[in-house]
């Protein structure tokens, strides 16, 4: 069984990967296309990241790692917009099971530019997330769509769906782990430090009161509005088999 975590940066998704971690019978892999976007394409810089002088994978040496096949269920969390054109080109994805997580885009753009020197609609990743999204869906794939608040509010009822959908048991025992820097995350170190410092999910940092998001990302934000509530709308949707 491969389990696909599609998401946008600063989504939550590192901590639902943590839990997939935690549970021990699961193979996970951490943003292996990254590699291909960030470091073999060079498609822009970013920071707090740890990345010179290594030259990364290639789309097809990444998606080698992510589409084998494996005696124990495969995890990987990705962002759609590291490799949107291959992924979309490539039917071997249509197989397995997909799990799109979205959040509040303010969240999300006020997370982004703590740690961003600048913010695109490309690297906020919602319309390349929704671009995919409509591909698997055309496609007949077997998708769940989950809001990332849930994870925080409803963490049993969130990841026991979750489970259910992917074919895996669950255990509430597995929602809490020690607080570590997996070895996966670390030449992203800089992204990571809350969900290394977490023991769990929980209430996140909140966008402070009063912050208003730069006038000349008004647009950006707009769109990836418009992005989050059509996949709102598809959160109650049942999962879609193939």
């Amino acid at each position: 069984m491969r389990l696909s975590l599609w998401s946008h940066p600063r989504s939550r998704s590192t901590a639902l990967e943590r839990y997939f971690q935690n549970r021990g019978d699961v193979l996970t892999h951490h943003e292996v296309l990254a590699d291909y976007y960030y470091i073999h394409r060079r498609a822009e810089p970013i920071d707090h990241a740890q990345l010179e002088g290594d030259r990364g994978l290639t789309y097809a040496e990444a998606a080698a790692v992510l589409l084998q096949a494996t005696e124990q269920p495969l995890m990987h969390k990705d962002f759609p917009y590291h490799a949107i054109d291959e992924l979309c080109a490539d039917p071997r994805w249509l197989d397995g099971h997909h799990v799109i997580l979205v959040r509040d885009p303010r969240e999300t753009l006020y997370s982004n530019l703590k740690l961003r020197g600048q913010v695109t609609a490309k690297n906020l990743g919602y319309a390349d997330l929704w671009r995919w999204y409509r591909h698997l869906d055309a496609a007949g794939c077997r998708l769940l769509v989950v809001d990332s608040e849930r994870l925080n509010a409803e963490p049993v009822e969130a990841i026991g769906e979750l489970c259910r959908f992917a074919g895996l048991s669950f255990d509430e025992r597995h929602l809490s782990w020690p607080a570590d820097m997996n070895p996966d995350w670390a030449k992203w170190a800089g992204w990571h430090v809350d969900v290394a410092q977490s023991r769990g999910f929980g209430r996140a940092a909140s966008v402070p009161d009063g912050w208003v998001a730069p006038a000349e990302l008004d647009g950006v934000l707009a769109e990836a509005r418009e992005i989050y509530a059509c996949l709102q709308e598809r959160i109650s949707a049942k999962a879609v088999s193939r």
